[in-house]
């Protein structure tokens, strides 16, 4: 059971929920004289207390998840920004213990996570604006089911809550670069997701072709260890090759069949060849 109030956050979150307060909520939400004689689990209370650190890093202090920012509780669209936090960081942590990591790998951390998480809390922000009993955040209401009501605005909104539309600035290209890899079946019967398991980044080889495919295995050989090459074909795919990173994020992609571009990005995500 949950009550949800607008008239102000409690004034000690951390005291024990009682049954008579539970009891005195239910029954100002719901307009009912309803009696709760027992809490028989934990209580717990949530606000629509809106922040966020500025920055997720700071010399060798890293922030993710709700040290790094909080919101209300709505869409449970929390989960899903902590647990992006935290692959991001990850493998851009691993590389920078391991010893491998370009300089500068670390601060791309709050560079590329911390406008997602400004996005998720305006969007947690609006939810509580228009749950409000005034006049205004009714007509808000209105208008966002309007909204939903069509396909895209419903599209729309499933991407936004889901995290499945977030796109990072990685530079100019094809339009998949910046993206989340997409959810491609191979000819073989496998999805492209299947062969990203192993953490490392990804090199996919969709040309075919021998002499493309020479040399993707060329500039792959060097980061062996921390980059793993897939030769396949896919109908679908609308690409020849992409470098995904091991987050998961498309850093690099072609529709011509050629490597242009792809030495420099290697370097950028992965360090020097053969370091590490």
């Amino acid at each position: 059971m949950r009550t949800v109030e607008l008239d102000g956050p409690p004034a000690d979150r951390e005291a024990p929920v009682t049954a008579a307060e539970m009891d005195a909520s239910l029954r100002r939400v719901s307009g009912i004289d309803v009696r709760v004689s027992e809490v028989a689990e934990g209580g717990t209370r949530f606000t629509d207390h809106a922040r966020q650190a500025t920055a997720y890093r700071r010399g060798r202090v890293l922030l993710c998840g709700d040290a790094a920012h909080v919101h209300s509780p709505f869409s449970g669209q929390g989960l899903n920004l902590g647990l992006g936090d935290a692959v991001n960081l990850g493998w851009k942590l691993a590389a920078t213990v391991r010893g491998s990591a370009p300089e500068g790998l670390l601060d791309t951390y709050t560079g590329e996570r911390h406008p997602v998480g400004a996005g998720v809390l305006d969007w947690t922000r609006a939810q509580v604006a228009a749950m409000r009993g005034d006049t205004y955040s009714s007509a808000l209401r209105a208008v966002v089911t309007d909204f939903l009501g069509t396909r895209d605005g419903a599209t729309l909104y499933a991407r936004r809550i889901s995290g499945l539309g977030q796109r990072y600035d990685l530079g100019d290209g094809h339009p998949m670069v910046g993206a989340l890899m997409p959810r491609l079946r191979l000819d073989d019967g496998s999805r492209l997701a299947d062969h990203a398991h192993g953490g490392r980044a990804l090199l996919v080889d969709l040309t075919g072709d021998d002499e493309p495919a020479a040399e993707l295995a060329a500039l792959a050989e060097p980061y062996a260890g921390r980059l793993e090459l897939l030769r396949g074909s896919s109908e679908d795919a609308g690409v020849s090759g992409m470098l995904v990173r091991p987050d998961g994020f498309v850093a690099w992609a072609s529709a011509t069949g050629g490597t242009a571009g792809l030495e420099a990005v290697l370097t950028r995500w992965l360090g020097d060849a053969g370091k590490g």
